[in-house]
């Protein structure tokens, strides 16, 4: 299978915090009882790291980069990806 993808479509000022509450309102991810944290990566540099809701319902996003970072600031290619982290 190949990676998934889904395309947002965001404000000016839209910022990271804004951008993963989307993305997570969405439930476009994937989780499974193994793996149960991604790591949200743009342009290549880890920005945050978000948990299942299933699994861990009250765990709350870990921010690498600032939660009020504009995304447009940080995406220059605006590539976005959530990866499993290999052990």
């Amino acid at each position: 299978m190949g990676p998934l993808e889904k395309a947002f479509e965001l404000h000016e000022q839209c910022n990271l915090d804004d951008f993963l509450a989307a993305v997570l309102g969405s439930r476009f991810l994937q989780f499974s009882s193994t793996h149960t944290e991604l790591s949200c990566r743009i342009d290549g540099k880890e920005v945050a790291r978000v948990f299942s809701p299933y699994e861990i319902p009250e765990r709350k996003t870990e921010f690498v980069a600032p939660p009020d970072t504009q995304v447009r600031a940080i995406a220059t290619n605006r590539a976005v990806e959530f990866v499993f982290d290999r052990a």
